[in-house]
C-alpha cells in the first residue's frame, strides 16, 4: 500500500508542477503587462532540463 501512495505521490507532484507553470501567466510577474493569454514557450520539464544543462555547462 505504501508503494500505491507514493507513486500517487510522485505523479500528484509531477501534475501539480505543470499545472503551476501553466497558469504562471495568472499568477503574474511584475516584469511582464497584463495579459490574459500568453504563449506557451514549454514545460516544467523542458526549463528544468534547460536549467540542468546550463549549470552543467
Amino acid at each position: 500500500m505504501k508503494i500505491v501512495f507514493r507513486c500517487w505521490m510522485v505523479l500528484f507532484g509531477l501534475v501539480g508542477s505543470q499545472m503551476g507553470w501553466v497558469l504562471r501567466p495568472f499568477i503574474g510577474n511584475p516584469d511582464r503587462p497584463f495579459a490574459w493569454f500568453r504563449g506557451r514557450e514549454s514545460s516544467v520539464f523542458g526549463a528544468v532540463w534547460h536549467a540542468i544543462l546550463s549549470l552543467l555547462s
